[in-house]
C-alpha cells in the first residue's frame, strides 16, 4: 500500500503544480516589474474627490433625508438634481400639487411638490417620500406650460420665484 500511496501523493502533487504553473501563466503584468508604482499603470490625470456628503445617496440621488434646514440652505446646490426628501403634508393644493414641512423642530420654509408624474392622492398630516428633480424660481405659467395643467394663480402666490420639486415618484410612510 505504500507504493500505491506514494504514487498518489506524487500525482496529486503534479496535478497541483501543473494547476499552478497555468494560473501564474494567466497572470500578464505587461511593462517593468521593478520600479513601477501606480501612476505609472494609471491611464489619464488622477483627480481628487471630494468628501462623501452627510447624507445617504443611492441610486442616483444626490440626496436623501428628511426636508430640513440643512437641505433647504444647500437647495440651489441641488438644483436640476434627482433628491429623495421625506416630510408631512401640510397641504394638498390641487391633484398635481401639494406643500410639505420641514422637519419637527425646523422652522423651514414649506416646499412646493409638483407632481411631474402621479403621485397617489395624499391628505394633510400624512408624511411622504418624494423624489424629483430640484427646481429654483417657480413659475405658474412656465409650469402650467410644462405639464398642461391649469394651476389658480391665487394658490401659488407664495411660492413664486421659490425652489420646488417635480416629483417623479412618492410614496406615504405613514398614516396619520
Amino acid at each position: 500500500m505504500r507504493t500505491r500511496d506514494r504514487r498518489s501523493t506524487r500525482a496529486m502533487a503534479a496535478g497541483i503544480v501543473a494547476v499552478a504553473g497555468l494560473g501564474l501563466a494567466g497572470c500578464n503584468t505587461e511593462g517593468p516589474e521593478e520600479g513601477t508604482d501606480v501612476e505609472d499603470v494609471s491611464e489619464g490625470e488622477v483627480l481628487e474627490s471630494s468628501p462623501a456628503p452627510d447624507n445617504n445617496p443611492t441610486a442616483g440621488d444626490t440626496f436623501i433625508g428628511n426636508y430640513d434646514q440643512d437641505f433647504y440652505d444647500e437647495s440651489e446646490t441641488y438644483a436640476g438634481q434627482e433628491v429623495t426628501l421625506s416630510a408631512e403634508v401640510t397641504e394638498t393644493l390641487s391633484t398635481d400639487t401639494f406643500v410639505i414641512a420641514g422637519a419637527s423642530g425646523t422652522a423651514v420654509d414649506p416646499l412646493l411638490i409638483v407632481e411631474e408624474q402621479e403621485i397617489p392622492p395624499l391628505d394633510d398630516g400624512q408624511v411622504v417620500q418624494v423624489t424629483g428633480t430640484v427646481a429654483q424660481d417657480f413659475d405658474i405659467a412656465a409650469t402650467e406650460d410644462e405639464l398642461g395643467i391649469d394651476l389658480e394663480d391665487e394658490l401659488y402666490a407664495d411660492y413664486v420665484g421659490e425652489p420646488y420639486l417635480m416629483a417623479t415618484r412618492g410614496e406615504i410612510l405613514e398614516q396619520e
